[in-house]
């Protein structure tokens, strides 16, 4: 009898392992097929992005005016319940002006950017290309005194300075110069992309409005089916988990705008104090890429350190030593202020996410980085204990510190001498 129960537990043995063999092998194989299909289902993924772009640009801008939209309509709320105390569509009126007061800022700030940014770049693009042979010109006699007492690195860094512009002048001549008609229609390709981006963001704007009356709604409908398919437990777990995403998009992504904002403010105030040409376009542009964390100051920086290299090598060096006291007095004083510890995540591990999603996604991928890793990380984190104190063990980190083994039967923490 004992050796027939021994004869079942090993075939019991061997189908677990057979089994385990075959999950593997298919697991591979998808793996595998997706790897193969990667192109494929690249090319899918953007045309699907590229059809429905108007909606994700609603559904975008929705999600930044969320905030403002709440906060209206409670105003205007309780002033028609105060004014009308009987009147019964009072909360319906005050969500209607809310959406249009939404619209209405979007629409101020669309356009005063725009304001800002177009004359001030127009005004550059012609300034950079009237100064542009007298700026180099200065460049290289700046160079010339600034090298005056070492004849040797003069006469080695001036050499290669111009055989750099000797070649760009040849790569003018024989590339550029011949190759007008195809820029011309890259031109003209770009101006049509530029018209379906105002045509997305017009369509966007009104799909923002549709979201923001509708979100109530669609919110209370997503509950339902997911207690519907998951139960009350597991419901529970993913509503919890979604109102957590959605604060921490909401807190880190509002949150670095309004930073933004103060930078470029502060950038704008220093260059203006100091007489600085393009204060306007340059501080907007800081305040813009400084959306992206840890890298945005220094890519925002470094067309405005070339612009102004081409008026003034000693104020394109000012500035660039101004950008590294702002960007630490950003990162230690007012993005702490604003942000707090709103992701909660090491600064390797935000170096690292900015680093990985940008390299998959480009510029959006840098903005979303920080939070979408920190809710990776706590969901990591969260299973890890499941797991431990399903095995009987201790989720705290602390006890796994200089940790040698834990002992099988006693499951004590032994630690290393």
């Amino acid at each position: 009898m004992e050796d027939r129960r021994n004869e079942e537990d090993k075939n019991s043995i061997y189908f677990k392992w057979g089994l385990t063999a075959v999950s593997v092998i298919i697991i591979a194989l998808v793996i595998s097929l997706i790897f193969n299909r990667l192109g494929y289902i690249a090319m899918a993924v953007r045309t699907v992005i590229s059809t429905v772009s108007s909606v994700l640009y609603g559904v975008v801008m929705a999600f930044l005016m969320a905030p403002v939209y709440d906060k209206i309509t409670v105003w205007v709320s309780e002033i028609l319940s105060s004014l009308f105390p009987k009147w019964k569509k009072s909360g319906k009126y005050a969500k209607m002006i809310a959406t249009l007061a939404c619209l209405v800022i979007l629409i101020l700030v669309v356009f005063t950017l725009i304001m800002m940014i177009i004359p001030e770049l127009a005004n550059s693009i012609t300034n950079v290309i009237s100064y542009a042979p007298s700026g180099m010109e200065n460049l290289e006699n700046w160079l010339k005194d600034i090298l005056n007492k070492n004849p040797d690195l003069e006469r080695l860094i001036i050499g290669n300075y111009l055989d750099i512009s000797e070649r760009l002048s040849d790569f003018a001549t024989t590339n550029v110069l011949p190759n007008v008609n195809t820029y011309v229609k890259n031109l003209s390709s770009g101006v049509l992309n530029a018209l379906g981006v105002i045509v997305n963001i017009i369509i966007g704007m009104m799909v923002m409005m549709y979201l923001l009356n509708m979100k109530t709604t669609l919110v209370s409908q997503a509950k339902k089916i997911v207690y519907a398919v998951a139960g009350v437990r597991v419901g529970n777990e993913i509503v919890t988990e979604a109102r957590y995403i959605k604060n921490m998009f909401e807190k880190f992504i509002v949150g670095k705008i309004i930073d933004s904002i103060i930078i470029g403010l502060i950038n704008y105030i220093f260059m203006a104090v100091i007489h600085m040409p393009y204060a306007l376009l340059i501080s907007v542009v800081v305040g813009v890429t400084n959306v992206i964390p840890f890298f945005g100051p220094f890519i925002g920086a470094v067309p405005s350190i070339v612009l102004l290299l081409l008026i003034s090598p000693i104020m394109a060096l000012q500035f660039a030593i101004w950008i590294l006291v702002l960007q630490q007095v950003d990162g230690n004083i007012i993005g702490p202020k604003i942000l707090g510890q709103t992701t909660g995540l090491p600064s390797f591990w935000v170096l690292f996410s900015i680093l990985l999603f940008g390299g998959l996604f480009g510029i959006v991928g840098m903005i979303i980085a920080v939070p979408t890793w920190a809710i990776i990380y706590r969901t990591i984190g969260r299973l890890a204990e499941h797991f431990l104190r399903k095995k009987g063990l201790e989720p705290d980190s602390k006890n796994y510190m200089d940790l040698d083994y834990i002992d099988e039967e006693t499951r004590k923490y032994v630690k290393m001498e």
